[in-house]
């Protein structure tokens, strides 16, 4: 055998075992990716199924022994009261019990990472969880994540991009010390859309990442939960990524919320928009989010005018005569004349428009801002407070629909 024959047989053969390599770690990445898509999407099938309230802890259980190898709980898990979270990912992802290997660690330290994306490998994970309290399930929710594949070595100041969706069920869509929302605008302008459940992004995601939260009421309708929730899981193993947060979760079409730089929430209007009307938001809504509702009857009112760099505003100082806590016990006792100090804008036609003005001699029902978040402090003395739609005329057709608001709580917070 000559030596120029040789050398073919050996540039043919490392040839063949690098062929054979690629091969190996492509279908080796791809297996996995489409091991975790199955996975996933059985997963959320069996989230689907869960009825709050009305799945019980044998239900519970039953996920649980399906799941376990990637289910874990903090101190104990019984009928009276378990948080159960299940969570799996890619190689890629920062999961503890996910294992990780030596390559792809070399690729990270060594800022290669983008080879494994060649093969579409990319860092993806699943996270869901549920509440069981009494007896039956009362609280859900989930987590999705995904990267958007690079197609180059990393150049100077190019970052991995990734999507990111959540969702999660509270009995209140407000903001609470447990419950502290960071994403969340915390406007009831909202509920005018859509009752069920509030949506938003937080603020500086814009570039290299998109992240949108769906936080809906324990009562939504189940539906509507899987709409909120029906995540494309092929974004796991598209050869074509997924690059827009609308392509992880479909539903997110209609919220727009990375359509321009001005909308740093859904709550936040485009230059020129004005909120909704009060009328349009459900006083049931309302009702089942507020943490303090109180009946008063105005006693006199003050109005001044004042002039600021950014606008002209009417200030509204109305003394009122508490007559009862139609919620939780609030500071205000009952018979107790306090002052409530309300903002309008001049510029703002919503609020001059709706004649929401306290007038001495009427009973109104107000939504009072508690302290829900801890970061003031409420005593009786302390002056009302509310949202530009805090308060209602004191009708019997709007006490029937604070009692469908209420009967939406549960003892369980947040």
């Amino acid at each position: 055998m000559t030596f120029r024959k040789l050398a073919v047989r050996v540039v043919l053969f490392a040839g063949g075992v690098v062929v054979t390599l690629v091969l190996v770690a492509f279908l080796s990445v791809q297996i996995q990716q489409r091991v975790l898509r199955w996975r996933a999407e059985r997963l959320s099938a069996d989230m689907y199924q869960i009825r709050l309230y009305q799945s019980t802890w044998a239900d519970a259980q039953r996920l649980m022994h399906r799941w376990g190898a990637w289910g874990h709980y903090d101190g104990s898990c019984t009928a009276a009261s378990c948080k159960y979270e299940i969570e799996m990912g890619s190689i890629a992802s920062n999961i503890p019990w996910v294992p990780r290997h030596a390559w792809l660690d070399w690729l990270l330290i060594h800022d290669r990472f983008n080879l494994y994306e060649w093969f579409d490998g990319r860092g993806s994970a699943v996270h869901a969880s549920f509440t069981v309290h009494d007896g039956t399930i009362w609280r859900t929710s989930a987590w999705i994540g995904v990267s958007v594949p690079r197609r180059r070595m990393r150049r100077e100041n190019d970052f991995d991009s990734s999507l990111s969706v959540g969702s999660a069920s509270y009995q209140r869509l407000h903001r609470t010390l447990e419950n502290w929302m960071p994403f969340i605008g915390d406007s009831e302008d909202e509920l005018a859309q859509h009752p069920y459940y509030k949506v938003g992004r937080p603020d500086g995601c814009m570039i290299n990442c998109q992240i949108e939260i769906v936080y809906y009421s324990t009562r939504t309708p189940p539906s509507e939960i899987m709409r909120l929730t029906s995540y494309d899981f092929s974004c796991f193993t598209r050869f074509n990524p997924c690059a827009h947060i609308e392509d992880l979760l479909p539903a997110a079409k209609e919220w727009h919320l990375y359509d321009n730089a001005y909308e740093s929430s859904p709550t936040v209007p485009k230059p020129g928009s004005l909120p909704p009307p009060c009328s349009n938001i459900p006083v049931w809504a309302q009702a089942r989010d507020a943490r303090y509702v109180l009946a008063v009857e105005a006693l006199s009112t003050e109005i001044a005018k004042h002039h600021e760099d950014y606008g002209e505003y009417l200030r509204e100082v109305t003394k009122v005569r508490v007559v009862s806590s139609l919620k939780e016990p609030a500071p205000w006792l009952p018979g107790a004349i306090v002052s409530a100090d309300h903002i309008y804008w001049l510029n703002d036609a919503s609020q001059s428009s709706e004649g929401k003005h306290l007038v001495p001699g009427r009973r109104y029902i107000v939504f009072a801002i508690g302290n829900d978040r801890r970061d003031r402090l409420l005593t009786k003395d302390s002056p009302l407070s509310f949202d530009r739609c805090g308060v209602q005329e004191d009708t019997p057709e709007i006490r029937r629909d604070l009692e469908k608001g209420f009967a939406q709580n549960d003892t369980l917070r947040p």
